[in-house]
């Protein structure tokens, strides 16, 4: 009988132990977890385009994704085509993620016709049905940009016909924008990527 109470006292000390273990992981884990990252906004406002395979592209396509939002034109001689090239990253770090989608916005839509677009998304490599470029009315780009995203699009002078943000933009799932990098910092699209996988696990 001593001895079985000596092996049930061990094992219940071994209990304890695992226990006190197990909480003391948690714990740590508890205490080196980041933040949640802010909330910036939410892209409510219903839209309607077109994309370079001709399909139309609504606000529903995004719901229940995680986004990677922007704007651009293919005429731009200056940040635009930086941008695009670091999307590149975006697409084929999540190439087989169908949660995750990019989108950019032409801020010329007279001359970034779909045709135009698909040669555009040709030469940058966009795998259907994940990186939609979109064209459509002016005037509701144009609103979704400064309204929505907050983000600037002016005419511009004769170098530079428009003048837009370079940033590329985090929306979760539920369409509220968690975080603005800089499209042409590599750094920056580096960061994003991280933030993603931090968007996707909530």
């Amino acid at each position: 009988m001593r001895m079985r109470g000596m092996m049930l006292f061990a094992w219940g000390l071994l209990a304890l132990a695992t226990v006190a273990f197990v909480f003391a992981l948690y714990a740590r884990h508890a205490a080196t977890k980041e933040p949640p990252l802010p909330v910036m906004g939410t892209v409510d406002m219903p839209f309607q385009f077109t994309n370079q395979w001709g399909e139309t592209i609504s606000r529903d396509t995004f719901n229940g994704k995680v986004w990677v939002a922007y704007f651009f034109f293919t005429r731009c001689p200056s940040v635009c085509p930086t941008m695009n090239r670091n999307a590149i990253d975006v697409q084929r770090e999540f190439a087989n993620n169908p949660e995750v989608l990019i989108v950019g916005f032409t801020v010329d839509p007279e001359n970034d016709t779909v045709a135009q677009l698909k040669k555009w998304a040709e030469k940058h490599g966009a795998q259907r049905g994940k990186w939609h470029f979109l064209t459509g009315d002016r005037e509701t780009l144009y609103k979704l940009s400064r309204e929505i995203f907050k983000l600037g699009v002016e005419p511009g002078d004769d170098a530079h016909t428009i003048v837009h943000s370079d940033r590329l933009v985090l929306i979760d799932r539920q369409g509220r924008i968690r975080g603005y990098y800089s499209g042409m910092d590599k750094n920056a699209v580096q960061q994003l990527l991280q933030d993603i996988y931090r968007v996707l696990e909530e």
